[in-house]
């Protein structure tokens, strides 16, 4: 059973910094060390001449070792390295008292990030200057910021009847992290180069590549009022990508990631069974029709669910509290349904829960996160019931009166601070078999007298509209033909509530967000209704002479 150590002061042992309550017992390590002995001296000594004194700081380490092996064709890539090892830091400053500081503005000179540097010696002098040289650098902006927003507030004559931060009890849980091994990679060396091989013989295929890939990462983080996590987290994938032109000349891209229980031998045989079936969609997907305009039931499948969640639901119960900002009087980031606690958001048919509390799923890896990135214990929120809004994650930023955080603040590189989801849930109410299903898909596309509707596998994680595997299916015997050159652009979150099914086959799917990694859990889900439209591109010119 994997060793821990874990310290929640739920009843507030750890609150104001005044409180003289003890700070928890640091694990002996250099990452702490430096950050707690950078902190007390930027606390005693960092002064500047009309400018308030920082009055919290929070430091937050991410150590990641990666490795990649990428094979193609039965062939290594010469570029496949050693294991890569990489220390980040990021610092968060507040001026001022809590009652009036400078966050939660946003400058028309500078975006709402926090200070940081990547890449810093992993030693504990290395760690000592790269904060003191953040630190710094944060302080002037801080202090630039500061000002801004004062002028701002009275610019706008905003009362001043909330503090800016709310008092809320600390925690800090520290995860045991053990030395790191990685594990025969000759084993799997030999396998990407067996699976990419099965690409060499299909003349259609310009490239078809296997990748193995193992991520480590591990956060350290620390604040001034004794909130603290240490927490590992490691993922393997198997990732398979092909690159080809269909019938009609359009160049077209299908990948698929396989996500691995563990990496000490690899599965050669359910690999190779995987690999052939990723295969046996792609040249399927070489005589794919291209879509055409279309309005009618739609069914998404797991990675897709996940991504038509993420992007109508999840980024719109984050960021609930807008920024303050002299560039813009909207916040475009601040999610849309901050004002609809209450309101019918999504069908009824499904429940959302967020679980940060949660370490894996099916086997697989979540992202545990106990304290948030103000130090506050972490919960499980019940988002929706009955397809309501019943409450959204909430940072130490006040909302209204009476506000208390739920332990959902994430930092990274791109943000301060905010309110945001971390594993978020999709529970069916009443959980379809595939064949139970798909029967409901048919019937629902026979209601709508259509000949065909259309099964969406995957969007295109970089645009996230345009759709690279989907079917038609055909109404009257339940045929699949493959289609590309789809469009969703326009899907909205009011098609949240068009959800008339889900299946039982929840999956795990990752997103790697502005904050970090998240994960959506979510099984097929049945639109009733979804537009599709045709997309605009164009065929692309063919090698002048084919792949020997």
């Amino acid at each position: 059973m994997r060793k821990f150590l874990t310290l929640l002061c739920l009843l507030g042992c750890l609150v104001p910094a005044d409180a003289g309550k003890p700070a928890p017992k640091l694990p002996d390590n250099i990452y702490f060390r430096a950050m707690q002995d950078e902190m007390k001296r930027t606390l005693q000594e960092l002064r500047a001449k009309d400018s308030p004194n920082p009055y919290y700081v929070a430091y937050k380490l991410m150590r990641t070792v990666y490795l990649e092996k990428d094979a193609s064709f039965g062939e290594l890539y010469p570029s496949s390295e050693a294991p890569q090892t990489r220390l980040d830091a990021i610092v968060m400053l507040g001026i001022g008292s809590d009652k009036s500081d400078q966050l939660g503005f946003q400058s028309d000179r500078f975006y709402y990030y926090p200070g940081s540097l990547r890449n810093i010696p992993d030693s504990y002098e290395g760690i000592r200057r790269a904060l003191w040289s953040i630190t710094d650098s944060e302080y002037s902006v801080a202090s630039d910021f500061y000002v801004q927003k004062q002028a701002y507030k009275r610019q706008k004559a905003l009362p001043d009847t909330l503090p800016d931060v709310t008092p809320a009890p600390q925690a800090a849980v520290f995860e045991e992290v053990k030395n790191f091994s990685f594990p025969d990679m000759e084993k799997w060396e030999k396998t990407i180069k067996k699976l990419s091989a099965k690409g060499k013989d299909l003349s259609w295929i310009e490239n078809f590549t296997v990748s193995f890939e193992i991520k480590r990462k591990e956060t350290y983080y620390l604040n001034s009022l004794g909130g603290a996590y240490q927490i590992p987290f490691t993922k393997t994938d198997l990732k398979l990508k092909a690159r080809f032109r269909n019938q009609d000349g359009y160049l077209q891209e299908a990948e698929d990631t396989i996500q691995l229980a563990g990496f000490d031998a690899p599965d050669e045989k359910a690999l190779e069974e995987k690999t052939d079936a990723f295969l046996v969609d792609a040249a399927q997907m070489y005589n794919a029709y291209k879509a055409e305009a279309y309005l009618g039931p739609v069914l998404f499948r797991p990675t897709a669910a996940a991504q038509f969640v993420q992007q109508q639901f999840v980024r719109n119960v984050e960021n609930v509290k807008p920024l303050l900002s002299n560039r813009s009087e909207n916040d475009e980031y601040s999610g849309l349904f901050r004002d609809k606690k209450g309101m019918r958001v999504i069908s009824n048919v499904v429940d959302v829960i967020d679980k940060p509390l949660l370490r894996e799923y099916q086997g697989k890896p979540l992202v545990f996160m106990p304290v948030d990135d103000e130090g506050v214990p972490s919960q499980d929120l019940q988002l929706t019931s009955l397809g309501r809004l019943r409450v959204l994650p909430q940072t130490r930023r006040p909302l209204g009166e009476n506000h208390q955080s739920n332990g959902h603040a994430r930092m990274d590189f791109y943000t301060y601070p905010r309110e945001s989801l971390t594993n978020t849930f999709v529970e069916p109410k009443t959980p379809l078999s595939e064949k139970e299903l798909e029967e409901e898909f048919l019937s629902v596309c026979r209601d709508w007298e259509l000949e065909y509707c259309y099964q969406i596998d995957a969007y295109d994680d970089a645009n996230g509209s345009l759709v690279n595997r989907a079917w038609r299916v055909y109404a009257q015997d339940g045929r699949k033909v493959p289609a590309f050159g789809l469009n969703l652009r326009n899907l909205y979150s009011r098609s949240l509530r068009d959800i008339v099914a889900a299946g039982n086959n929840k999956e795990v799917i990752y997103f790697q967000r502005s904050y970090g990694q998240s994960t959506v859990v979510v099984p097929s889900l049945l639109l009733e209704e979804a537009e599709i439209l045709p997309s605009d591109v164009k065929p692309d010119k063919p090698p002048f002479i084919s792949k020997p």
